[in-house]
């Protein structure tokens, strides 16, 4: 396959022979993908997913400790530019449903064969080299929906848009309810605030690019997240992380 980008990947498996069987069969496709790590739970992967941003997380769906759709989940609220791949040995499909509304994009049922791994491997991989189109204005009818359904429509609305200049009022105006009203709900449902949640989406991308775009200056990385000024850029991702920027790339070198 051509392709001059090499891709991050991460394998979440607590059967260590399962795990190493499912990364031989990748390396054996000879794809532009770097395995970066691999964990036998949830909570060891999110540490490893934090501190080397992948491109994409393949995970069991049953797991101690934290499970795979604990993981999506997490993914999806925080790093929603990774992409995800369920693994189960349940042929069950309400674990399919719960991992849809994560935008999984593939589920695969074990034992994995190498046919159906390099189908949805390179699947993901047009997906992460092409350009994500302009997203369509963002509409929806907000009169008969839940205090919990509107907030996951914020979340959603913070998701795709969060490198844009986003206030409390342009979501007030958008949605149609005073910026109390939102706070108040949003920090009642996801136990932040507003801009605390944006903040953090904002981050954990910065640390994508940081780390798989070197050639990119930081003041450019700040920009891309929704921060005009490198300073500010700089300033918030120290105060998020303990670190700056440049010292959050040059650590993993």
């Amino acid at each position: 396959m051509n392709n001059t980008q090499n891709y991050k990947y991460m394998v979440v498996e607590d059967e260590r022979l399962i795990r190493k069987n499912l990364i031989k069969k990748i390396e054996s496709l000879n794809l532009p993908l770097t395995l970066i790590g691999e964990a036998s739970n949830g909570v060891d992967a999110i540490q490893l997913i934090n501190q080397n941003c992948p491109e994409l997380v393949i995970t069991d769906i049953r797991m101690p400790q934290c499970d795979g759709l604990e993981l999506v989940r997490y993914l999806h609220k925080n790093h929603p530019a990774i992409k995800k791949v369920i693994l189960s040995g349940f042929d069950d499909f309400s674990y399919a449903q719960a991992a849809i509304k994560y935008e999984v994009k593939d589920y695969l049922l074990k034992p994995v064969t190498v046919e159906a791994l390099s189908e949805s491997l390179q699947k993901l991989l047009i997906s992460l080299g092409s350009k994500s189109a302009e997203l369509e204005s963002y509409r929806a009818d907000t009169g008969r929906l839940d205090q919990q359904s509107i907030c996951n429509l914020i979340e959603t609305y913070l998701q795709e848009h969060y490198q844009m200049d986003i206030s409390l009022q342009d979501l007030a105006d958008r949605f149609g309810f005073t910026q109390e009203y939102l706070g108040k709900i949003f920090k009642k449902y996801t136990g932040e605030t507003l801009s605390k949640y944006l903040t953090r989406l904002r981050v954990n991308e910065a640390k994508h690019l940081l780390l798989n775009n070197r050639e990119l200056e930081i003041q450019k990385v700040g920009e891309l997240v929704g921060y005009k000024d490198g300073f500010y850029f700089s300033r918030v991702f120290k105060n998020h992380t303990g670190i700056q920027p440049s010292e959050f790339r040059n650590r993993s070198e």
